[in-house]
């Protein structure tokens, strides 16, 4: 069950228990070999799995999703609103705002300075 540690692939949950299950989890990961994280490792992956199987979790959890893509639609809205109503790139013809005549953000900048009137 031991697993390399990687920082990069791994995280520490670091957890308090009373004595008494100390000991015993301790005995129990000695009597099968294994060391103590791994034991928390496994209790962990069984909850989970548990988990899992529970309706209402996974009630709670469609419920979550559709809150994102909620928000995502409402800060894609506000984004699309501050830089002017520009597309972000590609649409879903393929076309780009340069393909479809539409000046670029930069190209945009450069013809506002230029169209400011000069002070001689």
């Amino acid at each position: 069950m031991s697993m390399p540690d990687n920082d990069s692939t791994r995280k520490t949950i670091a957890i308090k228990v009373d004595a008494e299950i100390h000991a015993e989890l301790s005995l129990i990961a000695q009597l099968r070999g294994k060391t103590l994280a791994d034991e928390h490792l496994q209790a962990i992956l069984d909850h989970i799995e548990r988990a899992r199987t529970e309706t209402d979790l996974a009630d709670r959890a469609d419920e979550a999703i559709a809150e994102i893509e909620r928000e995502a639609a409402v800060r894609r809205a506000a984004i699309e609103r501050l830089r002017g109503g520009r597309s972000s790139g590609a649409s879903a013809t393929g076309a780009t705002s340069q393909d479809s005549g539409e000046a670029s953000p930069s190209s945009t900048r450069r013809s506002r300075k230029s169209a400011a009137p000069s002070e001689d």
